[in-house]
């Protein structure tokens, strides 16, 4: 059937419109016509499969990655530069104001990546045999379906080289992929490239890896370490098995953000755009004003939390996971930073210690993709913190979270930020006040 495209969906797909039902289709544009075939129906909405394109838009371009139908984790690769800033901002400004009530004047400049490819420091693959030995790919969105991916051009070209490096290691010691019934091979493979220096783990069943091949890992440019986690879980989504098991070289790669260094343990989280990330940070860390108290919720390994800690004169960080919180300790002792200390809770309980402490005045927060969830909000409003620093990665769960907020608070801006281009995923700062009674 023919239809004409006229909005972009959250994941990057095309929207039109049969008998006033929404129709979603990768690889179309909007203002595109095109051919399609409707593949599956819902109540309130149905998919579609791309046939051709019959009306084309100027703002297409041809992808520049010979991998991109296959991998489908790039699904805004096909369109320009300045199409998917606007196409990214008009996400964020529709899901503030459909969720939130929040108006797009409130939304301000877009700020680009300096990098639109290689920008990537760190990739988690799961591992596949084919022709006998190890390769690395992805699986299809929303299924079982692994595709090799035999190279990436959003990896930086170091991390890809690692990668590659890797695999040769693995397949010269006939290392074999995962067998779930006996519980032995690679499972997954995690990198991460930052400052030449490597990071690898090796996500295995019960294995125990062979100290000559643990050599040859080493040999690898830039490699610094190699670790090694047991995971024969069948359920859950978890990369990570067991605690991490140094095998080989240093335990944390440094990294400096701003005049902070950074220990990065394998299980630490860091953005993924180091060069966009550090302007993110800084950013958010801008907003904070001098003050007492400076609390931060799911600060990880403590960057902002560190980076924020002159405008505060005490700064406490909250963490559920305890490796993390560990990482943060050691890095505020690296750099020399005594008026910050970090302890392992539920974002809502951690908040409520710290407020036992001291008035809070500050929240700085930086939330998994789901948000804050219920526990958190009822905490913020019962704590009532001056000011809030909300950085998202997921407009829809930002938004929602704001329309609760703004019992108390007042949004100021939002500040749209690009850390994955030609993905449709977009990071922002809001920032919000407490209204005055």
């Amino acid at each position: 059937m023919k239809m004409k495209f006229v909005k972009t969906g959250i994941n990057g797909e095309g929207i039109g419109y049969a008998d006033r039902m929404p129709v979603f289709c990768e690889g179309v544009l909007a203002g595109e016509t095109a051919e399609v075939e409707i593949t599956e129906r819902k109540k309130t909405y149905a998919k579609a499969q791309l046939i051709r394109i019959i009306e084309r838009s100027e703002n297409r371009r041809k992808p520049f990655c010979r991998y991109y139908e296959e991998c489908g984790a790039c699904s805004l690769m096909h369109v320009r530069n300045m199409t998917q800033a606007q196409i990214k901002t008009q996400l964020l400004e529709e899901a503030l104001y459909k969720y939130g009530n929040v108006k797009r004047h409130f939304v301000r400049k877009f700020h680009e990546s300096p990098l639109t490819s290689g920008y990537r420091n760190q990739c988690k693959l799961p591992v596949a045999e084919k022709d006998g030995k190890l390769v690395t790919g992805m699986y299809k969105p929303g299924s079982n379906h692994f595709t090799e991916i035999p190279s990436c051009l959003i990896h930086d070209p170091q991390l890809e080289e690692a990668r590659k490096a890797v695999l040769d290691v693995l397949n010269k010691y006939h290392m074999r992929a995962y067998d779930k019934k006996a519980q032995y091979g690679i499972r997954y493979l995690i990198l991460r490239h930052l400052n030449n220096q490597t990071q690898c783990t090796l996500i295995t069943g019960k294995d125990r890896i062979d100290q000559a091949c643990i050599n040859d890992l080493m040999k690898i440019r830039y490699m610094t370490s190699v670790f090694q986690s047991v995971n024969t879980e069948l359920k859950g989504t978890a990369f990570f098995g067991s605690r991490c098991t140094l095998l080989a070289g240093k335990e944390t790669i440094e990294v400096k953000t701003g005049d902070i260094t950074l220990n990065l343990s394998p299980e630490s989280f860091f953005q993924l755009n180091f060069p966009q990330a550090e302007k993110l940070y800084e950013t958010a860390v801008s907003k904070v004003d001098p003050c007492g108290l400076l609390v931060e919720a799911y600060c990880g390994i403590g960057a902002m939390s560190l980076m924020a800690a002159k405008k505060a004169q005490r700064v406490i960080g909250i963490e559920y996971v305890k490796d993390a919180v560990e990482n943060a300790k050691r890095n505020a002792e690296a750099n020399g930073i005594t008026n910050a200390e970090f302890f392992a809770a539920d974002a809502a309980d951690g908040l409520y210690r710290a407020a036992r402490m001291d008035k809070v005045d500050i929240l700085l927060a930086d939330p998994p993709r789901s948000g804050m969830d219920d526990n958190m909000l009822e905490a913020i409003l019962r704590v009532q913190p001056e000011k809030i620093i909300y950085v998202s990665c997921n407009p829809a769960t930002l938004a929602k979270n704001i329309k609760v907020l703004k019992e108390k608070y007042l949004v100021e801006t939002v500040m749209p930020f690009d850390l994955f281009p030609n993905t449709p995923h977009i990071e922002s700062i809001t920032v919000l006040q407490k209204a005055k009674a």
